[in-house]
């Protein structure tokens, strides 16, 4: 069964995990994105804080035996602009330009989407708004 603890700590683990990817290997992550354009390293360990201090706040929420309906929402909003800021990186050929790299991101993408609207959908369903 698809419970919201569950899609929250999946999603957590998946922020902490790119975020060790990021904050440890920066310059090698640039590379595989866009080998020929590649994004400044000063980017990648911004973006490895940010998705560690989501990853960490999205298990922590996890605990909550009802999280709120904004949190909830918190979380998937910032689910949603990753797939927008990817998706708009890749059309503009902006630091993600190799084919392994725009592969990548765009499964990454999809799997943050779903997580997103998972999130949205079984909050719903534990009802009390």
């Amino acid at each position: 069964m698809i419970t919201l603890k569950k899609v929250m700590r999946a999603n957590a683990a998946s922020c902490i995990i790119f975020s060790l990817v990021f904050l440890l290997i920066p310059a090698e992550s640039a590379e595989f994105l866009g080998a020929d354009k590649p994004a400044p390293d000063i980017v990648l360990l911004a973006l490895g804080l940010g998705l560690l201090t989501n990853g960490l706040h999205l298990f922590w929420a996890s605990f909550q035996p009802l999280p709120s309906k904004n949190l909830v929402l918190y979380f998937s909003a910032g689910d949603f602009i990753w797939v927008i800021a990817s998706i708009s990186l890749v059309l503009l050929g902006v630091w993600i330009t190799t084919g392994a790299g725009i592969a990548a991101a765009l499964i990454v993408a999809t799997v943050v989407a779903a997580l997103g609207v998972l999130q949205m959908i079984t909050r719903k369903n534990m009802g009390h708004c």
